[in-house]
């Protein structure tokens, strides 16, 4: 069993949110026995507390005895979407910096210790760099990961150098045709809501267009982190 960090209010409120938290990826089906090794609590209270939520529809039981994300929470999607759709915000954002670069544009947000693409936006072009969503990537590697890592607190390479320029720029890191530059979002000053990310092959990613695609991504973060904070 892992070591349990202590948290205020209700025990067994912040198990059932802990478990919640426990899926990661969209259809992603859980047991058991994974969300107790995830969680580090014993498989007869995660057994009682699931049941719970299974029945006020925050987990939905298949066929095999695991677990999936119940239709409830699409219900508070749905809520939170109406009150305001920062999906939208997000992807008409994406599809700005995408015309204006001719390169795919993502947001990428931290999870845990990693972090994943939540929304892209790719051009319609031959040769273009394709991001899958929900798909897990390291925390120390790629522009956006530098980014995530760097206004999440965490130790990475040239540390001070991104925080003070609020930017990073990865060439050839991850895959040595792939180049990326990330900007941070950040509606409240204080913490990192994601990173806006423009990646492309590494040809296109020349001194002049590094600096067009940093004045686009620094537009779009403006935009973003103005109409988040009137909306709060």
């Amino acid at each position: 069993m892992k070591i349990k960090k202590k948290i205020s209010g209700v025990e067994a409120v912040n198990k059932a949110l802990e478990i919640i938290n426990c899926f990661t990826l969209k259809k992603e089906t859980l047991s058991i026995t994974q969300i107790s090794k995830i969680t580090g609590d014993y498989k007869s209270r995660i057994s009682r507390i699931s049941k719970s939520l299974e029945n006020y529809g925050f987990l939905r039981r298949i066929d095999n005895g695991a677990f999936k994300l119940g239709s409830s929470i699409g219900r508070l999607i749905e809520v939170y979407d109406d009150s305001f759709n920062f999906k939208k915000l997000i992807k008409d954002e994406l599809d700005f910096i995408m015309t204006k670069s001719n390169e795919t544009a993502s947001f990428f947000v931290k999870q845990k210790n990693y972090r994943t693409c939540l929304i892209t936006s790719e051009p319609n072009k031959p040769i273009k760099h394709t991001i899958q969503t929900g798909l897990k990537r390291p925390l120390d590697k790629g522009s956006s990961g530098h980014v995530l890592s760097v206004f999440n607190n965490l130790p990475i390479k040239n540390k001070e150098a991104i925080f003070r320029n609020q930017f990073s720029m990865s060439f050839g890191e991850r895959d040595r045709e792939i180049a990326s530059i990330s900007v941070p979002v950040m509606p409240n000053k204080k913490k990192i809501l994601g990173a806006l990310t423009i990646t492309g092959h590494i040809s296109n990613f020349n001194k002049k267009n590094c600096l067009i695609f940093l004045n686009v991504l620094r537009q779009s973060r403006i935009k973003i982190e103005k109409k988040l904070h009137k909306s709060s």
